[in-house]
């Protein structure tokens, strides 16, 4: 059996190692960019979706206390005043989590993820500071 006696694999030479290990490193580079990429994308569509959660949160609490408010209402007057409150807190709070939402995705655009302020990273929400509109 004179086949069962050759080797399995050819003889390497050295050519065929630098170009292996070539694309090797190559692809492992590659794999450590989308890894970054995905880990970026992760990071900000979690801080984005947590922001987004508080903003509601805080909304819908506005809201029913507006609401509240409004129930007791006496006077024509009081029900006008009543609604011009809630409409320019509304506003306000819906200014400030546009900016706050805009400040999170420009975050997750960035090179890395936002930290805390000492070092470690976040999750990008702790981050972003409130806003006042004036």
């Amino acid at each position: 059996m004179p086949d069962a006696v050759k080797a399995p694999f050819p003889p390497s030479d050295r050519a065929n190692h630098a170009i292996f290990g070539t694309m090797l490193a190559d692809n492992a580079a590659w794999l450590d960019d989308i890894q970054h990429a995905y880990g970026r994308m992760a990071h900000g569509g979690m801080a984005f979706f947590q922001e987004m959660t508080r903003f509601w949160e805080l909304r819908m609490h506005e809201d029913r206390e507006a609401c509240a408010e409004l129930l007791a209402c006496r006077t024509p007057q009081e029900l006008q005043e009543c609604g011009q409150r809630f409409a320019l807190k509304a506003s306000q709070d819906y200014a400030e989590g546009i900016s706050r939402l805009l400040q999170v995705s420009i975050g997750a655009l960035e090179d890395t993820p936002k930290g805390k302020g000492d070092g470690t990273q976040g999750d990008g929400a702790a981050a972003v500071a409130p806003r006042q509109v004036a």
